[in-house]
C-alpha cells in the first residue's frame, strides 16, 4: 500500500455500496475453510449479538414514550396559554413574543410525535427510529437496552469458524429456523448438531427444523408458573399420545374435548388443547395442585411432540450441550473484546447494516491463517490465481470472437452480460 490510507469517507462509503459483494467474500472464505477440512459440519452452536447501530435511545420512539411526550407538551401549552390569558395586560411585548415562540416550539414537537404515532399505527410496528429507521431498542442483558441490531451468527465447533451471519432487527425468539435452513443450504448437508440458548426455545421454530430433518438442541427455560406443591408441575404429569390425555401425579385421568384454542402471546399466536376432569373437585391433593377453584387445567400446544423431543435430547447430551457456549462465544469475544467492534459504523437500513459481514470474514481470515501452514496457502492462492488467469484469458477471446463475427460492440455486449 506505501503508506496510502483511504479517507473515512471512502470506507464508510464502500461498506455501504457493496454489501452483496461482501457476503460473498465472508462465503468464500467459507469455501477455503472448506477446502482445508477446516469445516466439521457435525457440531454447529447458534447465537446473537447486539451491536449498536448509528441511532441514540433519545430518536427512538415507541407508543408508551410518544405518550409521556404528548402529555407533558399538552400540559406546557396549557400553563403557557393560561399566562397569556390571565396575564395579557401586564406582560410586555417582548415576553408575549417569548411565550409565543414557547407555544410554538411546543406546537412543532407536538405535531411531530403526532406524525409518529400515525406511522406506528399504519404500520403496525412497535418502535421508530428517526436516525437509522430499521435499528430497533433491544435488550442487551439484564434489563440494559439499547438501539441496536441483533447480529445471527452460525459457528462450526471443530475450529470456531464463522459459516453464517444475517442482521436483523427483532429479539431471538423466531430467528432460528431460518438460521437452521441456511446452515442446512451452506453445509449441503443435514446430518449434523446445531446448539442454541434458551432464547430459541419457540414451539414453531422446533417445528420449522424438525422438517428441515435437523436436529436441534436448545437449553430449556425455567419453569414460568409452580403448582402450590412443585410435586403437581405439569413436568409431573405423563402424557398418553394414544389415549391423548394426561394422568396426575394423584392418578385422576385429565381429557381433553379435542377443540384447538388460540392463546395469543406477543405477536406470536400459539394453537392448543384443554385437559381436565371433574375429579379435581373431590381430589383431597386439590390445595397441593392448583388455585384455581374449577380445578387443574393442562394446556397441550400442537407443537408440545417437538419441544419434548428437544428435552429428552438435552437430558441424553448435557456434556454435548455444555459446548455451546465455548463454541458461539469464541467469535464474539475475539471481535468485540480483542477488537473493539461494538457499532454498526454505517448509516441507515439493515441492508448497509449488513456490511458487518467484513469483521466476520476478517474473523475467519485470521483463524484459517493462523491453523494452515503459510506456504501451503501460497500455494494453494498461486494455483487459483493461474487457473482465474487462464478463465480470464479464455473470456476475453470469446468477447473477441463475438465482437468480430456478429460485430456486437463491447458495449452491447455489457448490456446482454449485465441486463
Amino acid at each position: 500500500m506505501k503508506g496510502l490510507v483511504p479517507d473515512h469517507n471512502t470506507i464508510a462509503n464502500f461498506r455501504k455500496d457493496n454489501p452483496k459483494a461482501i457476503r460473498k467474500l465472508f462465503h468464500a472464505t467459507v469455501s477455503l475453510a472448506k477446502n482445508f477440512d477446516l469445516i466439521g459440519a457435525k457440531l454447529l452452536a447458534g447465537d446473537s449479538t447486539k451491536l449498536r447501530a448509528q441511532n441514540s435511545k433519545k430518536n427512538n420512539f415507541n407508543p408508551a414514550k410518544l405518550e409521556r411526550h404528548l402529555a407533558y407538551i399538552d400540559e406546557k401549552l396549557n400553563e403557557y396559554n393560561s399566562l397569556l390569558a390571565q396575564q395579557d395586560h401586564d406582560l410586555t411585548a417582548p415576553e408575549k413574543a417569548v411565550i409565543q415562540e414557547k407555544i410554538s416550539k411546543h406546537q412543532h414537537h407536538k405535531n411531530k410525535y403526532q406524525s409518529f404515532q400515525k406511522t406506528l399505527e399504519e404500520t403496525g410496528e412497535v418502535q421508530i427510529s428517526t436516525s437509522d429507521p430499521d435499528s430497533r431498542q433491544l435488550i442487551t442483558r439484564n434489563n440494559i437496552t439499547e438501539v441496536a441490531y441483533n447480529i445471527q451468527t452460525t459457528v462450526d465447533a471443530k475450529h470456531c469458524l464463522a459459516v453464517d451471519f444475517k442482521v436483523t432487527n427483532q429479539n431471538d425468539s423466531k430467528a432460528m429456523g431460518n438460521m437452521v435452513r441456511r446452515a442446512k443450504k451452506i453445509l449441503g448437508t443435514a446430518d449434523f448438531t446445531l446448539l442454541y440458548d434458551k432464547g430459541y426455545h419457540t414451539g414453531t421454530e422446533f417445528d420449522y427444523a424438525h422438517k428441515l430433518g435437523v436436529e436441534v438442541m436448545v437449553a430449556i427455560p425455567e419453569v414460568a408458573a409452580h403448582a402450590p406443591d412443585l410435586a403437581f408441575d405439569v413436568a409431573n404429569f405423563s402424557y398418553d399420545k394414544e389415549m391423548d390425555a394426561y394422568t396426575c401425579p394423584a392418578g385422576q385421568t385429565l381429557t381433553t374435548n379435542g377443540r384447538w384454542y388460540f392463546k395469543k402471546h406477543g405477536k406470536t399466536t400459539n394453537r392448543m388443547k384443554h385437559y381436565k376432569t371433574k375429579a379435581c373437585l373431590s381430589c383431597p391433593c386439590f390445595e397441593r395442585c392448583t388455585k384455581n377453584k374449577a380445578g387443574r387445567l393442562i394446556e397441550r400446544t400442537e407443537h408440545a411432540e417437538v419441544i419434548e423431543a428437544n428435552k429428552i435430547r438435552i437430558e441424553l447430551n448435557k456434556e454435548l450441550y455444555r459446548k455451546r457456549q465455548a463454541i458461539v462465544e469464541h467469535p464474539y469475544g475475539i471481535i468485540k473484546r480483542q477488537w473493539g467492534f461494538y457499532y454498526i459504523m454505517t448509516k441507515k437500513t439493515i441492508k448497509h447494516a449488513a456490511a458487518v459481514g467484513l469483521i466476520f470474514t476478517a474473523f475467519n481470515l485470521r483463524r484459517i491463517f493462523n491453523i494452515i501452514d503459510h506456504d501451503l496457502l501460497k500455494k494453494y492462492f498461486s494455483v487459483l490465481a493461474y487457473f482465474f488467469t487462464l478463465v480470464c484469458d479464455y473470456f476475453k477471446r470469446l468477447c473477441d470472437i463475438a465482437f468480430s463475427v456478429f460485430k456486437i460492440t463491447k458495449q452491447n455486449m455489457l448490456i446482454l452480460l449485465y441486463p
